[in-house]
C-alpha cells in the first residue's frame, strides 16, 4: 500500500534553524570521526565471542548517517558510508551469514539482534543511497542464512537469548522489507510466522496487548525492542493491506502516549539505563535512585515508529509528537557541540540532576548504543519537516529552511523563515517556476490556541490538531503568514504531586544552573523577556529574576556542575 506522505528526495530540504545546526554538528563532530573499519572488523573476526552486542553498532551508526545525509548532504560522510558498506558485504561467509558471533555461538545472546542491525543498515543503504546489486544479493543471502539457522523455533533450540526473545524477534520488519525488495516469498512467510508467534518465545506480545495488559507487563517490558516489533507490524501492513495490523499498532501508540510518555517527549525506566516500560507517565516524578528515565535508544525508536505512522496515515498529530520529541528529548540528548550523546535522560526529572555522557558500553570498544543511534533521531526530524502528498506538499516543521522539489513537473521552491520555535510568526514564500496548482497542507499544532493564517489578502483562524489545506494556483512570490501563539503554560504533575512543568509552544522550559538556582520553588507570573546566553538556545527572564531555558540546551555541557530540574516545585 502507498503511504499518505512520502519523503522528498535527498537534498530537497535545507534546514537552517536549530535542528539544522544540530544535524551539522553531529555530522562533523561525531559521525565523520567514527572508526568504521573497527566496526566491520567486528564481523570479520567475530569479536562477540563473549555474548555481547558489538554487532549492533555498525547498523545503528550507518543508519544514522544515511538518514542525516538526506537533509544534510555531506560528500565526505557519504564516501565513508559507501566504503564501510562494501567492507561489511565482504565479511559474509560461504552461507551468506554476516554475524559478529563465532559459528558455535550463532543465534544465542545478542547474535540475531546484531544481524538485524547490519541487515537494516544494508537495506537503508540500498533504498536511500545506491541500488547496488551486490548489496541486494548480500541482503538476500543474509536473510536466507537467518531463516536456515531458525532462531525462532518453538521451543527455542538455541542457547541463552535476551528479553523473552524480543530482541531477536524485532527483526520482523527487516525481513519484511527484504521481501519487498527481493520478492522472495519465504521472507514474507517468515515475517508472518514471527507475527503469529507473538514476537516472543512465550508467544504473548500481541495477544496480551489485545487483551488489555499494560505495556510494562507485555513480555518482559523491554521498551524499544518491543516498539521495534510493532514497527515491524507496520511493514507487514504496508505489504498485506491487513487493517488489523494498523489498528493494533495505533492502539499501541495511544497506549504508550497515555501510560509511558514523559514530559521530555520520551519514555523508559525501571532500571539504571531507563530501558523498560514502567507506567512512566505517572512515575516520572518519583525521585527514585534505583532507576533512570528515558534511554536515548527508546527516544530514537519511538521517533522512527511514529514516523512510520505519520507516513502511513497522514495524521498531523503524529507530526506534533515527532516535533516535540525531536526538539526536546532528542536534541536534549546531544552535547552542545554534537560530539557526544547521553544514554539516559537526567534522573530524577523531579529534582536536581545532570546529563551524564554515554560511556564505553563494552570495556575497551569505545561505543555505546545510544551514542550510535542518537543522531538518527535528529535525521528523522529532518526528513519529516516537509513531505510529499498526492495532491501537493505537507509542511510539518516551521524552523527556517529552504525546500526545492518538483510538483506535477514544475519546479517549486519554498522558503520558511521567522525564527520558529522561538518566534510565533512564520513566513512561507512560494516560488514555482511557473504557475502551479497544488495543495499546501500546513500542520497546525494541537497545542496552539487561536492559530491564524494570512494568504492572498485573507486572514482567518484555523483549527488546531490538523492540517490547514490551502488548495489554489500558486505563483512566484505567493506569501503565507502563519501565526502560532505560544503563551507560557504550566503543566500540573501527575498523581496530584505538587510539581509543575513549564512549556512554551513545542519547547519544554526548565531550570539550569548557568542561569539561576536549581531545585528552588518557582512562580510563573506575567510575560517574560527573551535573553541571550552562551550555548543556550532559549532563555526567558521574568521580572522577579526567574530564568528558565529550553530543555534541549539545559545541562548540555555534560558536567556535574551544570545541573537542571524539569519538574519544578511551585511557590
Amino acid at each position: 500500500m502507498d503511504d499518505c506522505l512520502q519523503m522528498l528526495p535527498a537534498g530537497s530540504i535545507k534546514l537552517k534553524g536549530r535542528l539544522g545546526k544540530s544535524l551539522r554538528l553531529t555530522v562533523d563532530n561525531r559521525l565523520k570521526k567514527v572508526n568504521y573499519k573497527k566496526l566491520t572488523e567486528t564481523f570479520r573476526t567475530h569479536q562477540d565471542n563473549d555474548g555481547f552486542w558489538r554487532g549492533e553498532f555498525w547498523g545503528k551508526i550507518v543508519r544514522s548517517a544515511i538518514r542525516i545525509i538526506q537533509t544534510n548532504p555531506d560528500a565526505e560522510l557519504e564516501t565513508m558510508i559507501r566504503q564501510t558498506v562494501r567492507e561489511l558485504c565482504d565479511t559474509a561467509d560461504k552461507n551468506g551469514c554476516i554475524s559478529s558471533y563465532p559459528e558455535n555461538m550463532r543465534c544465542t545472546y545478542w547474535d540475531i539482534w546484531g544481524r538485524k542491525y547490519a541487515l537494516l543498515g544494508l537495506l537503508r543503504y540500498y533504498r536511500m543511497i545506491e541500488q547496488d546489486p551486490k548489496v541486494l544479493e548480500t541482503v538476500r543471502k543474509m536473510v536466507h542464512s537467518i531463516i536456515k539457522d531458525d532462531p525462532f523455533a518453538e521451543p527455542p533450540k538455541v542457547g541463552p537469548v535476551w528479553h523473552d526473545g524480543l530482541a531477536a524477534f524485532s527483526i520482523l520488519g527487516a525481513i519484511e522489507i527484504a521481501y519487498r525488495l527481493t520478492g522472495e516469498k519465504e521472507f514474507a512467510e517468515t515475517a508472518e510466522r514471527l507475527f503469529r508467534q507473538g514476537c516472543t518465545f512465550s508467544g504473548t506480545l500481541f495477544k496480551d496487548f489485545e487483551k488489555g495488559k499494560r505495556l510494562k507487563d507485555l513480555a518482559n517490558g523491554k521498551a524499544y525492542e518491543m516498539t521495534s516489533c510493532f514497527e515491524g507490524l507496520l511493514e507487514l501492513y504496508r505489504d498485506t493491506g491487513n487493517h488489523k495490523y494498523l489498528e493494533i499498532v495505533e492502539r499501541y501508540y495511544q497506549t504508550l502516549v497515555n501510560t509511558e510518555m514523559m514530559i521530555t517527549g520520551t519514555g523508559g525506566g525501571r532500571d539504571e539505563w531507563g530501558e523498560f516500560w514502567f507506567d512512566g507517565a505517572e512515575k516520572q516524578i518519583e525521585p527514585t535512585p534505583e532507576y533512570s528515565m528515558g534511554e536515548t535508544c527508546v527516544t530514537t525508536t519511538l521517533l522512527r515508529f511514529i514516523f512510520h505512522l505519520l507516513r502511513i496515515t497522514g495524521d498531523s498529530r503524529y507530526a506534533d509528537q515527532i516535533e516535540y520529541t525531536v526538539y526536546n528529548a532528542a536534541m536534549g540528548s546531544m552535547k552542545y557541540d554534537g560530539s557526544w550523546w547521553i544514554h539516559r535522560n537526567p534522573t530524577p526529572l523531579a529534582g536536581i540532576s545532570w546529563k551524564i555522557p554515554a560511556g564505553d558500553q563494552i570495556a575497551g570498544y569505545g561505543e555505546d548504543c545510544c551514542l550510535a543511534q542518537g543522531p538518527e533521531a535528529l535525521g528523522i526530524g529532518g526528513v519529516a519537516a516537509v513531505m510529499r502528498r498526492k495532491d501537493g506538499l505537507a509542511v510539518n516543521f516551521y524552523e527556517d529552511m529552504d525546500v526545492s522539489t518538483q510538483i506535477n513537473g514544475t519546479e517549486v521552491k519554498l522558503n520558511i523563515c521567522g525564527g520558529y520555535p522561538a518566534e510565533e510568526k512564520i513566513s512561507i514564500k512560494l516560488s514555482p517556476k511557473a504557475e502551479c496548482k497544488f495543495t499546501l497542507a500546513l500542520r497546525i499544532p494541537e497545542w496552539c490556541k487561536h492559530p491564524v493564517i494570512e494568504c492572498d489578502g485573507e486572514k482567518w483562524e484555523c483549527a488546531p490538531g490538523r492540517y490547514a489545506e490551502l488548495k489554489r494556483i500558486w505563483e512566484k512570490g505567493s506569501l503565507i503568514i502563519l501565526h502560532l501563539p505560544m503563551p507560557i503554560v504550566e503543566i500540573a504533575a501527575p498523581a496530584g504531586k505538587k510539581k509543575i512543568a513549564v512549556r512554551r509552544g513545542p519547547i519544554l522550559l526548565v531550570q539550569d544552573s548557568r542561569i539561576g538556582d536549581v531545585g528552588v520553588p518557582i512562580k510563573i507570573s506575567g510575560v517574560p523577556e527573551k535573553v541571550n546566553e552562551k550555548n543556550i538556545e532559549d532563555v526567558y527572564r521574568w521580572k522577579d529574576g526567574l530564568q528558565l531555558c529550553d530543555y534541549a540546551s539545559a545541562g548540555n555541557l555534560f558536567s556535574e556542575k551544570n545541573t537542571l530540574c524539569v519538574w519544578m516545585k511551585k511557590k
